[in-house]
């Protein structure tokens, strides 16, 4: 099996290559890839590198996002593809513009959190893109078992600058990399204190590379029955599973303009 791992965006400040590289080598150390090879494309280029992160930022991206998985669905090399984009860009289009499996970030976590559980909570990384989260939960009907979502405050811009900075074995030496991972579990502990969440979900490409002094933070603080569910963990599973299902997006879902068995109405 064959996957392409597709991020947000490229922009002149961030390339998100070596972060999903140092997240798909930690998924192949735990086992999870198996019979399954893995390609990482650099995201389509934008000329903008602001930290806004907001429903005009989404629009942005969302047309390259949608450009690229086009390309990738022609080519006949992939079994699958998995948007890495932690506020979901591009993904109902995507999966309308695709004839292979498309599987989305927050749409593959919080599916995962509801077969585990009944209230989870988002961890994210800046106020106004975790309000479009909450929306995603909305459209795919899942908004019931979701108790939050909570953010860092930090954006995924800010903390791209230490990973790029630092060896990952040397970043937690580093003050303002704890001080990040000290604002992640305080947004943690008050989703399983304040919002009774029973797991939690890690979004985005930079917080989900302290999913490891997470979760060793929460079990040294009692909190060691509070699954973590990382979302790129979740879309490569959800893309797995659709391909050995030999499934593919349904096009009554994802209508293009091609649509045969048309429904009297929608």
């Amino acid at each position: 099996m064959r996957l392409i791992l597709i991020p947000p965006y490229l922009n002149p400040i961030i390339n998100w290559d070596f972060v999903l590289r140092e997240l798909v080598a930690d998924l192949e150390k735990k086992g999870a890839l198996k019979g399954v090879e893995i390609d990482i494309d650099e995201g389509y280029l934008i000329d903008n590198a602001t930290e806004k992160r907001d429903e005009e930022v989404l629009a942005l991206i969302s047309v390259g996002v949608v450009k690229k998985v086009r390309e990738y669905a022609e080519t006949d090399k992939y079994d699958a593809i998995v948007l890495t984009g932690a506020i979901e860009p591009g993904f109902a289009a995507s999966r309308v513009a695709s004839k292979i499996p498309v599987t989305g970030a927050v749409h593959s976590a919080v599916h995962v959190a509801s077969l585990i559980g009944d209230r989870f909570s988002v961890i994210h990384t800046v106020a106004s893109s975790s309000r479009i989260i909450r929306q995603c939960a909305e459209r795919y009907g899942l908004n019931h078992k979701l108790a939050s979502v909570r953010f860092c405050g930090n954006s995924s811009t800010y903390m791209y600058g230490f990973l790029s900075k630092y060896q990952k074995e040397e970043r937690t030496k580093v003050p303002e990399v704890r001080k990040i991972v000290d604002d992640i579990m305080d947004q943690c502990i008050a989703a399983i204190e304040k919002d009774r969440a029973d797991s939690l979900i890690i979004g985005c490409e930079p917080l989900m590379t302290f999913k490891d002094d997470v979760r060793q933070r929460l079990d040294d603080g009692g909190y060691s029955e509070i699954p973590i569910i990382s979302e790129l963990a979740a879309g490569v599973e959800m893309a797995k599973a659709m391909v050995n299902m030999k499934l593919t997006q349904a096009p009554r879902a994802y209508p293009s303009a091609d649509l045969e068995a048309k429904p009297e109405y929608w």
